[in-house]
């Protein structure tokens, strides 16, 4: 795709039902569009989605809107759509993985446990790429894919989690993201 295009975050959301991936990626390439990055969940029957998209350079964010907001018919719930220009990035300006780590951290479900690990993160400049939670009956799961290259010594790292956990009751465990894969994949 040498042509000139523009590229837009578009977000979805809706109460969860079959095919809604379909449709919209369907849509996106009817308006020509290529869908670079794309993470889609469904939070207790809701379904969320955003993704990175590129379109001819004519495009515009309203229009796309409303090229999606079209796929509603009343019969269905539905799509909440919003689309937003973003400046290029290049693919080679990705967050390389040889400094992601995959963080996770469990304990007993409770208020404050996201922002506290968060701010464990943001104090010790650990920037969140990816994050996913779930209860399971009383214990709270948190798995982060985290950006390390801002922060130095891995090992430091790892002595200030280690009293992060003691403060805060909670178990973490920090772990390369290719050991993660080689460990986690069938």
């Amino acid at each position: 795709m040498s042509q000139e295009r523009s590229q837009f975050v578009i977000t979805v959301m809706s109460q969860d039902r079959v095919g809604i991936v379909a449709q919209v990626s369907s849509a996106i390439s009817g308006m020509e569009g290529d869908i670079a990055d794309l993470r889609q969940s469904v939070l207790r029957g809701y379904f969320t989605m955003i993704l990175i998209a590129s379109f001819p350079e004519a495009m515009t964010a309203e229009h796309v809107r409303e090229r999606l907001a079209d796929l509603n018919t009343g019969e269905t719930p539905e799509l909440e759509i919003t689309a937003k220009p973003v400046e290029d990035v290049p693919a080679e300006d990705a967050v390389p993985l040889d400094n992601a780590y995959v963080l996770t951290a469990s304990g007993e479900d409770r208020i404050g446990f996201v922002a506290a690990v968060s701010s464990f993160c943001a104090q010790h400049e650990i920037n969140i790429l990816d994050l996913s939670t779930a209860v399971d009956d009383e214990l709270y799961i948190m798995i982060l894919l985290v950006d390390l290259s801002r922060c130095g010594d891995v090992g430091a790292i790892r002595c200030q989690l280690d009293r992060f956990a003691q403060e805060t009751g909670l178990n973490t465990v920090l772990q390369h993201h290719d050991i993660f894969r080689a460990t986690n994949e069938v």
